[in-house]
């Protein structure tokens, strides 16, 4: 009696165990067959690709999914360059370049929006920071011709001009100051964006400074305010606001003249820096690339470049303590000031003026380490 019992409810909970089993499987198995949702294939911390279920694409051979198949970044009608692969059950796109976080993508097939998908931001990470703009000098010529924004980590492309704002004497925002150049004008790293003013309006002999005007005008106090909206390349809001306010002074008609530099010669044997003097505030990309040291055995002395003082002041720092002999200070003819004057030419020349002045690739000037 017993013996029965217990077979009776071994039989019955084998039953039960079965029959949930089952209820599992169908439940997975419809589970699985119910999943349509577009996922995210991740590499570390970036969004590596997008998987799209097989049966969104029905009825397409694997042929013609490159045809048929597009993945655009939302608002546009650019796709986005990749790779897709087709498996039995899915296809994989896999861009050139990783997803950026914070950004929405539609995916379309044959013409028609499938379906949305936003990369999103990375909370865990510290968020880039707007660290300077240069010139960083309060007081900039009449025809400015650039400024530059510097940022403490990558920034995503194609946002400039919506996140900067212009405002003239603290209450009239000033708008199309700047060129909007498509790509924008970033570094290698996307850490520094380069900003023109509208070199058309500069040229007094050309026809938008005859219709508008210079972008800025003589005696007026200008403030540079970045939005905080302004996104990272991992998708995260800039951490702070920036303000950069600035006088227009005259306009500057004299290209830079490195005769007049003053070159503080460092000890010999020593590791001290080498200080320029420039007297004016110059181009703060061109300081940092287009200047370099040479011993008198015709090789470049390494060194970190430093530019100080509002750019008025360079300093070269060696990896090595400085020998005795003669240097040459080597400066490309394209350094240029705050108006877009270089070594050779100014940027608004008048034709009608000849000029006696030699060009050269390179100014020299001579020095001595004791």
């Amino acid at each position: 009696m017993h013996t029965n019992t217990f077979n009776y409810r071994k039989t019955s909970l084998h039953l039960l165990w079965s029959l949930v089993f089952s209820f599992l499987l169908v439940s997975c198995s419809e589970r699985r067959k119910e999943n349509k949702d577009v996922t995210i294939e991740w590499e570390g911390n970036k969004a590596k690709s997008i998987i799209i279920p097989l049966e969104l694409v029905s009825g397409a051979r694997p042929d013609s999914i490159n045809r048929l198949l597009q993945i655009r970044l939302t608002n546009t009608n650019t796709p986005v360059l990749g790779e897709y692969t087709v498996t039995s059950d899915a296809v994989t796109f896999q861009p050139l370049i990783a997803f950026t976080r914070g950004l929405k993508y539609e995916i379309h097939f044959s013409g028609k929006l499938l379906a949305l998908v936003e990369i999103p931001t990375d909370e865990l990470r510290a968020a880039s920071e707007l660290i300077s703009i240069y010139p960083t000098h309060d007081t900039l010529p009449l025809n400015l011709l650039k400024i530059y924004i510097a940022f403490s980590k990558p920034m995503q492309e194609g946002q400039a001009l919506e996140n900067i704002t212009v405002i003239k004497n603290g209450k009239d925002t000033i708008p199309s100051i700047f060129l909007d150049l498509q790509p924008e004008l970033w570094n290698k790293e996307r850490t520094i964006l380069t900003l023109w003013l509208d070199p058309g309006r500069i040229k007094r002999d050309l026809q938008p400074n005859k219709k508008l005007g210079l972008p800025l005008e003589l005696g007026v106090t200008y403030q540079i305010v970045n939005k905080q909206g302004w996104r990272d390349a991992e998708g995260n809001s800039l951490f702070n606001l920036y303000l950069k306010e600035f006088y227009i002074g005259p306009r500057d008609s004299l290209s830079p003249d490195p005769n007049i530099w003053t070159i503080h010669s460092p000890k010999a044997g020593s590791k001290q820096k080498l200080k320029i003097e420039l007297h004016e505030p110059l181009d703060y990309m061109l300081l940092k690339n287009a200047i370099r040291v040479v011993d008198n055995t015709g090789n470049v002395v390494n060194a970190v470049v430093e530019v100080e003082a509002q750019e008025t002041i360079l300093y070269f720092t060696p990896s090595a303590v400085w020998g005795a002999g003669n240097y040459t200070l080597e400066i490309e003819s394209r350094l240029e000031d705050l108006a877009g004057n270089n070594l050779n030419r100014l940027f608004d020349k008048d034709l009608t003026k000849k000029t006696n002045k030699i060009q050269k690739d390179v100014y020299k000037r001579v020095f001595t380490i004791q």
